[in-house]
Parts: structure tokens; sequence; C-alpha cells
């Protein structure tokens, strides 16, 4: 499971922007993962108590977004769910698409005292 260590690597960077702000607890983290990135939303989840024990965030509530996977058919420019219609669009059934969103992994908010 790479959850795992992408969850370390997000508490890391999370840590030193709190640091850079003078804050020595994090609060409240609010993740952005796209439904075509790498990382499992209930993944990250259930590592997430282990890789904040001992860090400023081991009392941090962890909010997740799931961005959907949209796309534009190259076809007919209709935009569409990628993810629900298989990558097939709708209305032509084209599998020719430009990928808008769904890719990300970003930390949206922390919320630090």
């Amino acid at each position: 499971m790479h959850e795992t260590g992408v969850m370390m690597e997000i508490v890391d960077i999370a840590q030193k922007h709190a640091k850079k702000s003078g804050a020595t607890k994090v609060t409240k983290l609010v993740l952005q993962i796209g439904q075509l990135s790498a990382v499992i939303p209930d993944a990250a989840k259930m590592c997430y108590p282990f890789v904040i024990s001992g860090t400023m965030l081991e009392q941090c509530k962890l909010s997740i977004e799931v961005i959907p996977a949209i796309g534009v058919c190259k076809q007919c420019d209709t935009t569409y769910n990628v993810v629900e219609k298989e990558f097939k669009c709708p209305k032509c059934a084209s599998d020719q698409c430009e990928i808008l969103s769904g890719r990300e992994l970003k930390i949206k908010e922390l919320l630090v005292m």
C-alpha cells in the first residue's frame, strides 16, 4: 500500500508549513484527491492515524475531497465524468478525450495553532 508513503510525505509537508508560520499544532488537514490519482482515499484514511503519531498532526482531523475525473470529448466537445462513463463519450461513444480534472493530489487547507 503506497498510500502510507504518500501520507507520510503529506504530513512532512504540512509540518514544514505549520512550523514556517510559527504554529505548534495542526488541527485540520483537507486533502483533494482526484479520481485518477494513484491514491485511494479509503486507504489514505486507513493509514492516517499511523503516520500522524508523534507529529504536530497527532490530534489533527483529516478531511478528503474527491475531485471528479472530468474530460471533454475531442470529437463532439461533450464534457463528462470519464470514470463513470468508462472513458467513452456518452454522446458519440468516442474514447478520445482530454482530461480536465481528476489527477490532483494536493493539500487544500491546513488549520494551525
